[in-house]
C-alpha cells in the first residue's frame, strides 16, 4: 500500500536546509568498549551549504556555500574525491576557516523556524565535532556558536525539525534484506537521489555537492510537507 502524505498547514515562513560535505563517516565504538572515541578520529567538514527559503513569498531569500580549510595532517581519499569532487588542494586554495564558517552558518541557523535536512542527525553531529574540535577558538571569538542546535534554544523559539531521510522510509519503501539469516527483511533509509526520484521520477546531478543537496532537499521537503513544487 503506498503512503499518501498529507500536506500541512503552513505555520512557520523560513525553512533552513543544510548539508556538510566530510572527509568520511562517523566511527563507530567497538561493541563493549567504554572508551571514548578521540575527536581526531572523527572526520572534518570540507564543505558546508545553507539556504534560507521564505515559504509565504515561494522564494529563496539567502544561500550560503563554502569549503573549508583543514590541518595539513588531515587527507581527502579518493573515495571521497571521487563522489564530491572536492580535493585537498580545493579546501586549501578556495576553504575558509572553520571558525568564520560556523559563525556565518549561525546567522543562518538563527533565522530558520524549520530546520530541514536528509539524515539530519549526521550533519548536525558534524557541526557538533567541529564545535568541540576547536573549542578554545570558539569561545575567544564566537561563543554564541554553542547555541546551535540547543535543544532548550529550539524549543523555547518553537523551531521545527523535518529529516526528509526519516519521513522519506515508508514512502520509497525500499526492502533490503535482514543482516541475520532468517530475519526478516526491512525498509532502509533512502538516499537523497533515491526520494528525489521517487517524487519527482528524476536524480539531480552533481548530487554530494552540498550545495546541489540543500537544493534537492528543499524540494522534497517542500513536496513532502505541503504537497508545493518549487518555483525554479
Amino acid at each position: 500500500m503506498s503512503t499518501i502524505n498529507i500536506s500541512a498547514p503552513i505555520k512557520k515562513r523560513m525553512i533552513m536546509v543544510f548539508d556538510v560535505e566530510t572527509t568520511g563517516l562517523l566511527p563507530k565504538k567497538q561493541r563493549g568498549s567504554k572508551e571514548e572515541i578521540p575527536l581526531t578520529n572523527y572526520p572534518y567538514i570540507i564543505q558546508l551549504s545553507c539556504i534560507i527559503y521564505d515559504i509565504y513569498e515561494e522564494q529563496i531569500v539567502r544561500k550560503y556555500d563554502t569549503y573549508i580549510k583543514i590541518p595539513d595532517t588531515v587527507e581527502i581519499n579518493e573515495t571521497v574525491t571521487s563522489l564530491t569532487g572536492i580535493t585537498k588542494e580545493i579546501c586549501n586554495d578556495k576553504g575558509k576557516n572553520i571558525v568564520e564558517v560556523i559563525s556565518e552558518f549561525y546567522e543562518l541557523y538563527m533565522l530558520g523556524e524549520v530546520i530541514v535536512a536528509h539524515n539530519i542527525d549526521f550533519d548536525e553531529r558534524m557541526i557538533q565535532i567541529e564545535l568541540e574540535r576547536n573549542r578554545s577558538e570558539f569561545l575567544e571569538k564566537a561563543p554564541f556558536c554553542f547555541t546551535i542546535f540547543n535543544k532548550t534554544y529550539e524549543k523555547l523559539k518553537g523551531v521545527d525539525r523535518y529529516c526528509t531521510m526519516k519521513r522519506g522510509t515508508e514512502l520509497c519503501n525500499i526492502m533490503v534484506p535482514s543482516k541475520i539469516e532468517g530475519g526478516n527483511p526491512s525498509k532502509k533509509w533512502p538516499r537523497l537521489a533515491e526520494l528525489h526520484e521517487k517524487l519527482f521520477g528524476e536524480i539531480p546531478l552533481n548530487l554530494h555537492d552540498s550545495s546541489v543537496d540543500t537544493l534537492a532537499c528543499l524540494k522534497c521537503f517542500l513536496k513532502m510537507r505541503h504537497g508545493r513544487i518549487m518555483k525554479q
